[in-house]
């Protein structure tokens, strides 16, 4: 209504503040030169669909882990295109622009070369080269590279990680404990 918006309470600094970091990422997004009319909540749609996307390639390339040295090519195939849809999907959150030149800043550059050298590894021995042995190896250091770039962002960095394993872990030894009669 309206006429009620007197009755409602002026919003306070702290308000204000909260409410401007919230939105930071977004308006750098918008100043991206690549995408800037995207919204708010298109670059949310984008990001959960490229990471939902990511996952099914995951989950497919999941399938032919027990036939692995049969199906290294289809494996590797869709392992990549899963990271790549992964890595893409922080994109839409930030900007393209913005997001390739966060990932070629100096703290991040060791994890770029790592991981899009492990991709483009991977992918020349799966599909040109045809080595079976050579294709598992850099689809592992591909896996570690993603498991990098993941426990990159978590608060705290390895000081968060290890606060969070031993959370996990005492909550799986009591379950356990409790569980199984040993």
């Amino acid at each position: 209504m309206p006429g009620m918006a007197w009755f409602r309470k002026p919003p306070t600094e702290e308000d204000m503040m909260s409410n401007e970091s919230a939105n930071a990422w977004f308006q750098q997004a918008q100043n991206d030169p690549l995408l800037p009319s995207l919204g708010k909540q298109q670059r949310i749609i984008g990001f959960i669909v490229c990471l939902l996307m990511g996952t099914f390639c995951f989950s497919l390339a999941g399938l032919y882990l027990p036939m692995l040295a049969f199906k290294a090519r289809k494996f590797a195939a869709l392992y990549t295109l899963g990271s790549i849809f992964v890595i893409s999907s922080f994109s839409f959150l930030w900007g393209p622009v913005h997001h390739v030149k966060h990932l070629f800043s100096g703290p991040r550059l060791p994890f770029t070369i790592a991981y899009f050298g492990t991709m483009f590894a991977t992918l020349y021995f799966s599909l040109w080269v045809h080595k079976t042995l050579f294709t598992i190896i850099f689809a592992f250091a591909q896996i570690i590279a993603l498991v990098w770039y993941f426990v990159s962002y978590i608060p705290g960095g390895q000081t968060g990680l290890k606060f969070f394993t031993k959370v996990f872990y005492a909550a799986a030894s009591k379950t356990v404990n409790a569980t199984l009669p040993v």
